[in-house]
């Protein structure tokens, strides 16, 4: 039996560049051998991100006005690592897999009023020994400004993590996509 597969990585401002490069393909030589280069072709998004991923935060945190006070030990985004085993993939075939990836990219914006606009990249890379998406957001929770007493947007990954159900929830989620 198969199992959706998720992990869940914090970034940094200075990681994001190397984060970026790979997730885009931007790199010429990759340490990682199971990269096909010719298979590459087929990875796609159901996100495009047009700039770097720290300008694309830089731009959020002005457009709307996000919270948080971001030092060099802050974590400003958070990626996800979906995936299943190369079988299940094999046994669904390539629209399954498609709507597989679409549904988790969905389930995600949905998840705590996230929203799209926080989803910097979802890349779906098939060039690889399984087909897996990495799903790059900004962890922006609301919450009641201590000073002010407003609802204010802001950038706050052991905020947004609190309660720590999202697993169970992904897992549950997905195995009734599967059955």
């Amino acid at each position: 039996m198969s199992y959706a597969i998720i992990r869940n990585a914090n970034y940094k401002k200075d990681n994001l560049a190397g984060l970026y490069k790979h997730n885009e393909r931007k790199n010429t030589n990759y340490s990682n051998k199971d990269i096909d280069k010719t298979k590459s072709i087929k990875n796609y998004s159901l996100k495009q991100c047009n700039t770097t991923y720290l300008n694309a935060i830089k731009r959020l945190q002005k457009e709307n006005n996000l919270q948080g006070r971001i030092i060099k030990t802050t974590n400003v985004a958070c990626e996800y690592i979906i995936t299943s085993d190369r079988e299940f993939f094999e046994k669904i075939g390539e629209e399954e897999t498609k709507r597989y990836f679409q549904t988790a990219y969905d389930f995600v914006a949905n998840y705590k009023n996230l929203g799209e606009k926080y989803i910097l990249s979802a890349k779906v890379h098939m060039d690889e020994s399984s087909p897996h998406m990495h799903l790059v957001f900004v962890p922006v929770v609301r919450k009641l400004d201590n000073k002010s007493g407003e609802q204010i947007d802001k950038i706050a990954c052991s905020e947004y993590w609190k309660g720590k159900d999202f697993s169970i929830l992904f897992i549950s989620y997905f195995y009734i996509f599967s059955n």
